[in-house]
């Protein structure tokens, strides 16, 4: 028998495939969550050495996407409270906002920022990597970059800002 999902058809899993299709996705969805990459490594393993310990079903992408989620949430929610740390996004409505964030398209996405990334200043990169990569906080970022606090503020909602109408242009 298989899980609630609704059944297609039940079968062995092809993990390389499914790996290969969905591990991507999987990875920056627990790094949304605030897993580190090593941990977004080792969770997304995790979620497909679950799926081969219990039956899996076809179904569609938006569902098998969904599904993998789940199990990956919920193996680095436990986690994260063991640690005690605090995540950054509302758990509640993540997979709401992932969905309409990423889509169908994720890959798309990300491409299409990377390419917008690269067209950013010296300067708004650096907020960038200063912020999303280093984790600096504002007051690091203020001195790094000789800025207030304010405004590192007003780089950093520009920034977010241009990237987010460029990857809507290069997109369609």
């Amino acid at each position: 028998m298989c899980s609630v999902f609704p059944v297609v058809n039940c079968f062995p899993v092809d993990i390389e495939q499914l790996h290969a299709e969905y591990g991507r996705d999987l990875h920056r969805f627990l790094r949304v969550l605030g897993a580190q990459h090593a941990e977004a490594d080792d969770f997304t393993q995790e979620t497909f050495l679950q799926v081969l310990k219990r039956p899996f079903e076809q179904r569609t992408p938006g569902e098998t996407a969904m599904y993998l989620r789940a199990i990956a949430k919920t193996a680095y929610l436990k986690h994260a409270q063991r640690m005690k740390r605090v995540i950054p996004v509302d758990v509640q409505t993540i997979e709401q906002d992932w969905a309409e964030a990423v889509g169908e398209e994720g890959d798309e996405r990300v491409a299409a920022l990377r390419r917008c990334i690269a067209e950013l200043g010296e300067r708004e990169r650096q907020a960038l990597n200063l912020r999303y990569v280093q984790n600096a906080s504002r007051e690091q970022m203020a001195s790094a970059l000789g800025l207030s606090d304010g405004g590192v503020k007003n780089l950093l909602e520009r920034v977010k800002a241009r990237l987010k109408e460029c990857v809507a242009r290069k997109q369609h």
